[in-house]
Order: C-alpha cells, then structure tokens, then sequence
C-alpha cells in the first residue's frame, strides 16, 4: 500500500513530464537546426546579410603580402580548408587558421566575412574567387575569413596568372 499523498505523486508525475517535455522541445530544435529548417540567425549569429549592405565605393587590391585569411569549412568534404588554404599560400596570402565552422545554410560556394577595415583584403581575395560574397562582422583588424560552403568547387578560383588586380566593386550576393 502507497503511503503517500495525492499530492506528491501529482508533483512527481509533472516533473517527468516537465523533464520529457524539455529533452523533447531540445531534441526538436537541435534536429531543426542540423537539418536546416531553422536558421541558425534566429539565435543571432550564421546568418547571411541582404547584398544591400554592400559598400558602392570602387576597391583597390592590395598585394596578397598583406591578406591575412582563416579559412573555414562548412561541407562534409574533409581536408577543404586545408587544400584551399595551401593554394591560397602558394600566392603569398598569409594563412592565420584552418578549420571547420558551421552554418545552418551551406548553399553558397564562399562567403568572405570582413570588417569595416579589411574592405580591400577582401577585394583582393575575391578577384581570386569569384564566385564568393562578401559579409560583414564587427571586427576591428584587416584580417579576413573564408568560409566555404557546400557549391564550392576547387576549379572556382582562377588560375593565379589570370587574376586581374585592378580596382572593382566587392559583390555581396552570389554571382
């Protein structure tokens, strides 16, 4: 025979729902952000700005020399940012990390993310990948990242003798 109240069974009963609802409610949003039906934007942060944020000014490269780039990998392909990042010294950028980043949206080629600072950096970069579109954060410093998304493809960056470094617009939509 059970001793206790009606009471305490009631309250113990509603805290196991109480706890199946939460693991529930995080289990559903966890599957709609991996999956992509929830923006990650919602939270703040992975999103992609309109292309009407982009600057109208004329740009003017500058050497790869002074292009300090952290490339990032949005895909399933592993070793992506690390052989880009290889061709990407093989023309004198400066490489300052290689790794893996998330994004809920991976249907871009490349997104090149800058500061108000690093406008001609990123530029620069673009004229070696077109098919990028530039964002842009907060940060204070020169420096740039390159993140990669799954319609990225290697034969996307153009060969480095046909680079043109002239002055340009940046373009912040894809091409």
């Amino acid at each position: 025979m059970d001793h206790r109240t009606a009471g305490t069974r009631t309250q113990r009963l509603l805290i196991w729902l109480s706890t199946l609802a939460m693991i529930g409610i995080i289990t559903g949003m966890s599957w709609l952000l991996i999956n992509g039906t929830l923006p990650l934007s919602v939270f703040g942060r992975g999103a992609i700005p309109a292309a009407e944020e982009c600057p109208r000014g004329t740009q003017q490269p500058v050497v790869p020399d002074r292009v300090q780039i952290s490339v990032f990998n949005t895909t399933n392909a592993p070793g992506l940012a690390s052989e880009v990042a290889g061709d990407l010294d093989d023309r004198r950028f400066r490489i300052a990390e290689v790794d893996n980043d998330y994004l809920a949206d991976t249907g871009f080629a490349a997104i090149i993310r800058v500061g108000d600072r690093g406008l001609r950096q990123a530029y620069t970069l673009q004229q070696h990948i077109p098919a990028s579109m530039v964002v842009f954060d907060d940060r204070a410093d020169f420096s740039v990242d390159l993140v990669l998304g799954s319609e990225f493809q290697e034969e996307g960056i153009e060969e480095a003798e046909d680079v043109e470094m002239v002055p340009g617009l940046l373009h912040c939509s894809a091409k």
